[in-house]
């Protein structure tokens, strides 16, 4: 199974590097997901960075105000994969980088999805119930 195969059918939300730490957990909290691209408006939809839930709530705990903007927790160095590589090999990489979300992109080098570590790792157990029935 590739890894463009288990995308899961929800838009990633895209904020700004200004949207505050509170506002984004509002906006995961509303879609039910756990993470958001960090987009340049300047520059298109460039993404510039990712913040997850964990990242913002241990910064929160940290005593980050809620009011700081995401540009100060995020994480900027955005890592991709392309769509196209294996699944067990897509775990592998994220297990190596300690990696939760990662961005994929196809061989133009635009963003086809993002995939969590639970994404993967679900595909991977439906497989191997597939191979055991």
């Amino acid at each position: 199974m590739k890894l463009k195969d288990v995308f899961n059918n929800t838009r990633p939300i895209k904020i700004t590097r200004h949207t505050s730490l509170s506002e984004a957990l509002e906006l995961m909290d509303k879609q039910g997901i756990r993470f958001a691209l960090v987009i340049d408006n300047s520059k298109g939809d460039d993404v510039i960075g990712i913040v997850t839930r964990s990242i913002i709530l241990r910064s929160l705990a940290k005593g980050v105000s809620q009011n700081e903007p995401v540009s100060k927790v995020m994480i900027k160095n955005v890592i991709t994969i392309n769509g196209e590589e294996d699944l067990i090999d897509t775990f592998m990489f994220m297990m190596r980088n300690n990696i939760t979300h990662l961005l994929a992109i196809n061989e133009t080098g635009k963003i086809i999805g993002v995939v969590s570590l639970r994404d993967v790792l679900t595909a991977i157990n439906k497989e191997c119930e597939k191979d055991i029935d």
